[in-house]
């Protein structure tokens, strides 16, 4: 049986031009409209009966169905050298009109539509297989209405918030967050000291490599952007992990007397007027929790920094708070658009105490990969290199040596 998504949960809706939006699945008063561009909307019942994976289109009669995914059969043909040039691209191989192409919109479904804009082209039966599977296709985008029901994991997440808003994820791309993933050793049972301006997606994505074994102390100064942590629909022992730290308690010398870490003295605010019971029971847990934390991460190194941030001046902040913490043998991640800055922190590194220090730009780009027709895509908004990661591990001085009457184990090795 495939999973399928339940009431409370999100998923991720992608439709035929690849655009993605995270819904909530929710009933009652907060229920969230899932609706796709100018899809109509979609039935909650509909979707909650699906697996994830599942392809549900529009019919004619305005419900949604699921349908099966098309499986092509590859045949062993003669590769024929083929081409469109005796085509003319004048735009009257069409015989259907505009108005008749709405009416049919009006009495039909997406892919009847398809079919009848094919059946009265004059130069489809002529065109190549693959001229035809691209006008078929390119038609479909523009008619059919739709989706694939996408479970939220890190990937599916990282090219949604890439595609909605860049800048929101800080230009974050999926192999920048796996990099980042391996280049900092997240592993259960470790400790890390994060800044994530990406939406809280890299915290979430730590939180599952975790797997409820070790702490995550998340930086912050002003907002704390949680949608990453909350639409990865983590387990309760995963979003345990994640310990929100204020930058202003790490800053100051008297942490304690902070106002994010400070007790309130008696139920009542700063101006003397009286708080709730519930109020005020409600705001002791929290500090209480908060002194827990900060506790927990003075106690002991960190095994891990990761920085990702576009602010260099955020990024550096956090690095001269964070480093002192970093036990030997820690590896510490920025992740950066701007290359002089970390090329600057590249070489003061080398000269300092770290090792393995690397400055890495990543390459990705997507390709066509049919006979003959092998290529790149060719899109004039691919982002084939997206920032840098610099990358290093602290180490320590070597320990004094023994005194000179006593044999250090070494001396023993060597003489046995």
């Amino acid at each position: 049986m495939k999973a399928k998504p339940t009431l409370g949960s999100h998923v991720v809706l992608r439709d035929l031009e690849g655009a993605q939006k995270v819904f909530l699945l929710s009933s009652g008063a907060n229920r969230q409209e899932l609706r796709m561009g100018k899809y109509s909307a979609i039935p909650l019942e509909t979707l909650l009966s699906c697996p994830y994976g599942a392809i549900l289109r529009r019919e004619a009669d305005g419900g949604w169905q699921r349908v099966r995914h098309s499986i092509e059969v590859a045949e062993e043909t003669v590769e024929v050298q083929e081409n469109n040039q005796h085509l003319a691209q004048d735009n009257s191989a069409q015989s259907l009109s505009p108005s008749e192409v709405r009416d049919l919109k009006q009495k039909c479904s997406g892919s009847e539509v398809v079919e009848a804009l094919a059946s009265n082209s004059a130069t489809f039966a002529s065109k190549t297989k693959f001229a035809q599977e691209k006008y078929l296709k390119k038609k479909a985008q523009k008619h059919v209405q739709q989706v694939t029901l996408l479970r939220p994991s890190v990937m599916e997440l990282c090219e949604t918030y890439y595609k909605q808003s860049r800048n929101k994820v800080c230009g974050l791309r999926y192999d920048y967050l796996s990099s980042l993933l391996c280049q900092a050793d997240v592993r259960s049972g470790a400790r890390f000291l994060v800044l994530d301006c990406a939406a809280g997606l890299v915290a979430g994505a730590m939180a599952q490599q975790l797997a409820g074994l070790g702490e995550i102390y998340r930086l912050f100064r002003g907002s704390y952007p949680e949608k990453g942590l909350l639409e990865l629909d983590l387990s309760e022992s995963e979003k345990s992990c994640v310990r929100a730290i204020h930058l202003e308690a790490l800053e100051s010398s008297d942490p304690w007397s902070s106002e994010w870490l400070r007790l309130p003295e008696a139920p009542g605010d700063a101006e003397g007027e009286a708080i709730a019971p519930g109020r005020a029971e409600a705001r002791l847990t929290r500090i209480t929790k908060r002194h827990n934390d900060f506790k927990s991460l003075e106690a002991k190194a960190v095994d891990g920094l990761i920085v990702v941030a576009e602010d260099a001046d955020l990024c550096a902040e956090v690095l001269e708070l964070g480093l002192p913490r970093l036990s030997f043998g820690g590896r510490v991640c920025v992740f950066g658009h701007h290359l002089q800055p970390l090329a600057a922190l590249q070489g003061a590194w080398r000269a300092g105490n770290f090792v393995d220090v690397r400055l890495t730009q990543l390459f990705t780009r997507e390709f066509q990969a049919l006979p003959l027709r092998t290529h790149p895509f060719m899109v004039a908004d691919a982002n084939l290199c997206e920032g840098f990661i610099l990358c290093g591990s602290k180490v320590g001085e070597a320990e004094p040596q023994e005194a000179a009457g006593e044999d250090s184990p070494t001396k023993k090795q060597r003489r046995s």
